[in-house]
């Protein structure tokens, strides 16, 4: 078997992976098992940002135990060498998982602030946002411990 070296070392390249992903997933700790969730995020300077309702089970299971890995997953491709050999199929991918602890911000510009993020990575522009709107968000910060990447075909 031969092994391919598939990491990615760069920070700036993992970076790329990170602003080009859409949704993160989030795996969290529930007592001793697993939980999963996609998440709309906002990056900068080796931290992410999520936010969410004021309420819910996510937040119950990161107040308890805040250790987080979270991946971004971009460019997936099915590709194959020869269509009629089952394993010559393969999937590109390019994929970064981060770890860290959540924080949760209670500062209301630092709040702001993010939101302004959110709203410029995924509306590609600058708004403004109501002080209620603000208020009745929960902001999280992962100031990231690891990186690690991957990819394949690219």
């Amino acid at each position: 078997m031969i092994l391919r070296n598939r990491e990615i070392k760069k920070l700036s390249e993992k970076e790329d992976i990170i602003n080009e992903a859409e949704v993160c997933t989030v795996a969290m700790v529930k007592g001793k098992e697993p939980y999963v969730l996609p998440f709309n995020f906002a990056y900068r300077d080796e931290i992410i940002f999520l936010h969410c309702d004021t309420v819910g089970l996510k937040l119950d299971i990161l107040r308890e135990n805040p250790s987080v890995c979270i991946n971004f997953n971009t460019g997936n491709e099915l590709f194959y060498r020869h269509k009629q050999v089952g394993c010559s199929w393969g999937m590109k991918y390019k994929s970064v998982n981060a770890s860290g602890q959540v924080e949760f911000v209670d500062d209301y510009d630092e709040k702001y602030s993010v939101m302004k993020l959110f709203m410029l990575k995924y509306a590609g522009d600058d708004y403004e946002f109501s002080e209620p709107s603000i208020r009745n968000v929960v902001i999280m910060k992962i100031k990231v411990k690891e990186f690690t990447g991957k990819k394949y075909g690219y």
